[in-house]
């Protein structure tokens, strides 16, 4: 009997296996913020520096994935290169959320924190509200400093549920057959 959607959902993250990703994640994490903070001390426009950070993570997250978190997943009918191409096109819809956060967190906190003068000045040139505030932040985001670095782990959060049940269900899914115990937690 197959669980309940619910319970297909919260099941994977009460595993070894979420754990092992989670610690992933976190080296990824590094791996974004420093990427992020290399960027942007280079010059690197900060909405850039975040899209690169996030493609450089994932790039670094497949790799440990691949080798350790979903290790008994590789059964050899998915090759390599199809794990990827999944893991990073999951990914990337993960980055697309993270980057949505990061952009709409530096908003916020220009309205939460910034006086109202900095307010009014954002964005003053724009021709219209929804100018100003859709499409604004993305091509120039509002100066918050070291606040960027809450924004991106924001970010980073908001994406990790999506991308751990999309490759534990997809990228990594177990392969059809007898159920091993690993496999029997999803």
């Amino acid at each position: 009997m197959r669980p309940s959607p619910p319970s297909r959902l919260i099941r994977p993250f009460l595993s070894r296996r979420f754990v092992q990703f989670g610690a992933v994640g976190l080296s990824g994490v590094v791996v974004n913020l420093g990427t992020l903070a290399v960027l942007r001390r280079v010059g690197v426009h900060t909405n850039l520096a975040s899209a690169l950070a996030i493609e450089v993570s994932i790039l670094s997250n497949f790799t440990i994935n691949h080798l350790w978190t979903f290790s008994d997943r590789r059964d050899g009918q998915v090759s390599l290169l199809d794990h990827a191409l999944r893991f990073h096109l999951v990914c990337l819809g993960g980055g697309i959320i993270q980057f949505a956060v990061f952009v709409t967190m530096n908003v916020g906190w220009l309205l939460l924190l910034g006086t109202p003068q900095e307010i009014a000045a954002y964005g003053a040139d724009a021709r219209s509200f929804t100018d100003r505030w859709l499409w604004h932040p993305f091509l120039e985001p509002p100066a918050v400093g070291a606040l960027v670095y809450v924004s991106q782990l924001i970010g980073i959060g908001a994406a990790t549920g999506w991308n751990y049940l999309v490759n534990f269900y997809w990228t990594w899914a177990p392969a059809a057959g007898p159920v091993s115990g690993q496999q029997r937690e999803g």
